[in-house]
């Protein structure tokens, strides 16, 4: 299908965050739940190993760089998807996320939200893109139609990030070394997001201009799958009531 013919409006939902928020999970959990949803990862715009910048000081790659990934694609991709309906890319999805299947949602909760889903337009179709760079790069950030933001605390963040094994590339697998987080990962993450907070405080609150763009949910360890995942839905289920 080249064109976007079948009565349907694309809506492309970002769900964005510093690594390690839970964004990925719920992008997943989400579009399981929402019919004829497509779900994208930025994460599969990534460069090949050998491209990815390398940074002088420790020697090593920079995977945390917005040049580590292929944003020419990745936004071509979007304004392709926002057109078609369609994925055009032939992507390569490391699922470096969390097994879902780990997540033990109750059939009444499920129920619950399913009701809630069931008040959203058949006619729309629903595109959910996950991935740690969306609302930096204005020229990316214009392609969504709705913009969540899922942050959590630096403590919280750091402490999530280190208990995982690594990351599987696509020409091998990184592990980070113990200072990756803070000088890559959350450096790389306040450096590019910092303008979008009063007062360049990434911890603090959105400004007035992003809020208006923006919602924002604190996905921090005292925070249920639950709750987190029935904002992630009340606001899509929102914004396409009001469309």
């Amino acid at each position: 299908m080249s064109e976007n013919t079948c009565n349907q409006k694309t809506i492309l939902i970002g769900l964005s965050g510093c690594s390690s928020t839970g964004k990925t999970t719920l992008a997943k959990l989400a579009s399981q739940l929402l019919p004829n949803a497509i779900l994208i990862h930025e994460d599969d715009f990534y460069k090949h190993d050998e491209e990815v910048p390398m940074n002088e000081k420790y020697g090593i790659r920079d995977w945390d760089s917005p040049e580590a990934l292929d944003m020419g694609l990745f936004e071509k991709e979007l304004i392709s998807i926002k057109s078609t309906g369609e994925v055009s890319t032939v992507l390569i999805h490391n699922n470096n996320v969390d097994d879902i299947k780990k997540f033990s949602l109750a059939d009444e909760f499920m129920k619950e939200l399913e009701n809630k889903i069931k008040h959203i337009d058949n006619s729309y179709k629903l595109v959910i893109v996950d991935g740690f760079m969306l609302f930096n790069d204005p020229k990316i950030s214009k392609q969504l139609d709705l913009r969540l933001l899922i942050r959590a605390p630096y403590e919280t963040l750091k402490r999530r990030r280190n208990a995982r094994n690594g990351y599987q590339t696509l020409d091998s697998f990184w592990v980070d070394p113990p200072y990756y987080f803070d000088e890559f990962v959350y450096k790389s993450y306040e450096e590019n997001h910092r303008s979008l907070f009063k007062n360049n405080d990434v911890e603090g609150i959105l400004t007035d201009e992003a809020t208006s763009m923006i919602n924002d949910f604190n996905n921090d360890d005292g925070v249920s799958i639950q709750d987190s995942l029935t904002w992630v839905i009340d606001e899509i289920v929102s914004f396409c009531e009001n469309k």
